[in-house]
C-alpha cells in the first residue's frame, strides 16, 4: 500500500514539475519580451508613461517564483565571500529607499529590485542552462520579427521621425537604441548557440533577423559590441587563457569608472579632455556633471534609488541650463555611485573583483561546462562597457540587469547531485566533474570566493 501511495505522489509530483517547467518556460519568454525598455506609447494601455510593461513584466516574475518552487533543484549556492560581496550590495541598493527624498517611488523600485533578483536567483538554481538561453532567445526575436513588421507595415510607429534619428526603425519602442540593444543580443546569442549546432535554422534566421534590425536602427556601435563578443567567445574556446584574462575585465572598467568620475568631480569640467579634444559623449557628459555636483550632499549611501532625478531642484536647475531633460544618468557607474554611494560603489567593485577571481577558478577548474563560462564571462564585459554611456546595473526589471544578476548566481553556484529518480547516467556524469583547481598566486585568494 505504502509503495502504491509512493509512486502516485511520485506521479503528482512529476506531473506538477512539467507544468512548472512549462509555465516557467512561457514567463521567461514572455519577460524577454517585455523588459527591454519602453514600447512606443501607442501601443501602450495607458499611452506614454504608462508602467503597464513592468507591472505585467513583474506578475510574470512572481509566477517563476512560485513555478519554481515544483521544479527539483539544479544547482546550490555555496557560501563565500564574494557572494556576500553581492548580497550586500544588492542590500544597500534595495534598502537605500529607505532614506530617499521620494520614498513612495524609491519603494515600488526596490521592491521590484527584490522581485526581479529573487527570481533571476531561483530560475537560475531550478532550471536547465540551454533552456535559458533558449528563451530568452525567443523573446528577443520575436522582437526583432515585430519591429521589422512594424516598420514596414506601420511606419508612423516602427520609424523614427524626429530631426536626429529621422528614418531610423525603431520597431516596437519609443527609441532607436532599445532595438539596437535587443538586436545585438539577438545577433550574439544566436551565434553563441550556432557554434554548438550550425545546423540551427531558427539560430540562423535570428542571425539574419537581428543584422537586418542593427542596419536599420542604424545602431552601428551594438553591431561592432556583438560581433566582438562572438569572436572573443570563440577565442575563448581555442585559448582557455584568455577567459582567465577578460574575467578581470568588468572590474577593471569599475576601476577606470571610478578614475572618470574623479576626474569630472576633481576638474568640474562638463567635458573630458583627451589629447586636446573635448569630448561630451553627444552631452552625456552634461548629465554626469550635473549629477556629481550634487554628489557631496550624500556621499555615503548616496540618494537611493530613483531618489536623485525626482527630486524637483534637480531637474528644474538642468531644464534652466540646457533646456532639455532626462531622468536617466546615462552611465551605470555614477548611478550606483548617486543612489548607492561611496559605500555601495566600493561593494560593487568588490563584487565584480570577487566575480573575476571566482571565474578564473572556474575556467582553469573546468567545474563548470565551456560554453557557460565564456557566456558568464563575455556577457558581464558587454554589460559593463555599455554601461559607460547607459544605465543597466541599476535598473529594476530590465532583462540586461536580469542575465547580469543570472550569470552571477550561475557563478557562485554548483552543480547538485541529482537525485535517484533522475537516473543513474545523470549522477554518473556529475560525478565525472573535476576538482576546482588553481595554480601560482590566484590559488590562495580564490579558495574563499
Amino acid at each position: 500500500m505504502s509503495s502504491i501511495r509512493y509512486r502516485r505522489a511520485q506521479a503528482e509530483a512529476e506531473r506538477a514539475a512539467r507544468w512548472a517547467g512549462a509555465l516557467t518556460r512561457l514567463s521567461l519568454i514572455l519577460i524577454s519580451f517585455l523588459l527591454n525598455g519602453d514600447f512606443h506609447p501607442d501601443l501602450l494601455p495607458g499611452g506614454e508613461g504608462s508602467n503597464f510593461q513592468q507591472y505585467l513584466g513583474l506578475t510574470l516574475w512572481v509566477t517563476i517564483i512560485v513555478a519554481t518552487l515544483y521544479l527539483p533543484p539544479l544547482r546550490q549556492m555555496e557560501g563565500s565571500f564574494g557572494i556576500y560581496a553581492n548580497w550586500a550590495f544588492y542590500t544597500i541598493a534595495i534598502a537605500s529607499a529607505a532614506w530617499s527624498a521620494n520614498v513612495e517611488s524609491s519603494m515600488m523600485k526596490s521592491a521590484a529590485m527584490l522581485i526581479v533578483l529573487a527570481g533571476a536567483w531561483r530560475l537560475t538554481l531550478t532550471f536547465p542552462w540551454e533552456e535559458l538561453l533558449a528563451c530568452v532567445q525567443h523573446g528577443l526575436f520575436s522582437i526583432c520579427l515585430f519591429s521589422t513588421l512594424m516598420a514596414i507595415f506601420v511606419p508612423s510607429i516602427g520609424v523614427m521621425s524626429d530631426y536626429l534619428h529621422a528614418g531610423q526603425w525603431s520597431g516596437l519602442f519609443a527609441s532607436k537604441q532599445t532595438l539596437g540593444f535587443c538586436s545585438d543580443m539577438l545577433l550574439y546569442l544566436s551565434t553563441f548557440r550556432l557554434m554548438n549546432d550550425r545546423r540551427n535554422r531558427y539560430s540562423w534566421i535570428g542571425v539574419a533577423l537581428a543584422i537586418l534590425c542593427l542596419i536599420g536602427s542604424g545602431s552601428r556601435g551594438s553591431g561592432v559590441l556583438a560581433v566582438a563578443a562572438v569572436l572573443a567567445t570563440y577565442a575563448m574556446r581555442k585559448w582557455r587563457a584568455l577567459g582567465c584574462i577578460l574575467a578581470f575585465v568588468p572590474f577593471i572598467l569599475t576601476l577606470i569608472g571610478a578614475l572618470l568620475i574623479s576626474y569630472l568631480l576633481y576638474t568640474q569640467n562638463r567635458f573630458v579632455v583627451i589629447g586636446g579634444a573635448w569630448l561630451d559623449f553627444t552631452q552625456r557628459t552634461y548629465i554626469w556633471q550635473h549629477a556629481l555636483r550634487f554628489f557631496w550632499d550624500a556621499p555615503w549611501f548616496g540618494f537611493g534609488v530613483n531618489g536623485f532625478w525626482t527630486q524637483r531642484n534637480v531637474k528644474d536647475l538642468f531644464l534652466e541650463r540646457y533646456q532639455w531633460f532626462l531622468d536617466n544618468y546615462h552611465s551605470g557607474y555614477i548611478a550606483i555611485l548617486m543612489e548607492t554611494g561611496l559605500v555601495g560603489y566600493i561593494l560593487f567593485a568588490i563584487a565584480g573583483l570577487c566575480f573575476a577571481l571566482r571565474m578564473n577558478r572556474l575556467v582553469r577548474g573546468r567545474a563548470l561546462p565551456e560554453r557557460q563560462t565564456s557566456f558568464a564571462i563575455i556577457f558581464a564585459c558587454l554589460l559593463y562597457i555599455i554601461d559607460f554611456t547607459e544605465t543597466y546595473f541599476m535598473r529594476s526589471t530590465n532583462l540586461r540587469t536580469t542575465m547580469l544578476a543570472i550569470v552571477t548566481a550561475l557563478a557562485f553556484s554548483r552543480p547538485l547531485l541529482p537525485s535517484p529518480c533522475r537516473g543513474a547516467g545523470d549522477l554518473d556524469q556529475r560525478r565525472k566533474v573535476p576538482p576546482l583547481r588553481l595554480r601560482r598566486g590566484l590559488a590562495s585568494a580564490s579558495e574563499w570566493m
